[in-house]
């Protein structure tokens, strides 16, 4: 039980990638060009990296919690999506006076729902991770 504790913990860190790569294709997706610069928060003492990474721990909690009952990999992958989408909506909370003055949660909601294909696109390097240590874990 431990072992599975330790290797949910351990996959549920691809969560971190994917919401830097989320940021970094939203923020391209503004009209700035791509760049792996994570723009700057609204907070004057805020360093954009903490509060990406402090904004990834309840979908890092999340999956660890849920992927405990799952073994099948697809079960995995659905839940490892499912916190993901969460931890993109918690980007977008953070991140959303980048890209304009006010923002409503609608609008926060929308901001991310339009910005979907991104998130798709940023899943890739968690859910390789997430097969990999999987694959790693049963063989």
């Amino acid at each position: 039980m431990m072992r599975r504790l330790a290797l949910r913990a351990l996959q549920s860190l691809g969560l971190i990638p994917v919401a830097y790569l989320f940021v970094c294709l939203m923020s391209a997706g503004f009209g700035h060009s791509f760049s792996l610069a994570l723009p700057e928060v609204a907070a004057p003492d805020g360093s954009s990296v903490v509060e990406l990474l402090l904004f990834t721990v309840p979908g890092q909690l999340l999956f660890v919690f849920l992927a405990c009952f799952f073994s099948k990999r697809h079960w995995l992958l659905a839940v490892f999506a499912l916190c993901a989408t969460l931890t993109a909506w918690l980007q977008c909370l953070l991140f959303a006076d980048a890209f304009g003055n006010t923002w409503s949660s609608a609008e926060i909601a929308g901001l991310l729902g339009y910005n979907l294909p991104w998130l798709l696109v940023a899943l890739a390097p968690g859910l390789a991770l997430l097969l990999v240590t999987e694959r790693g874990y049963s063989a």
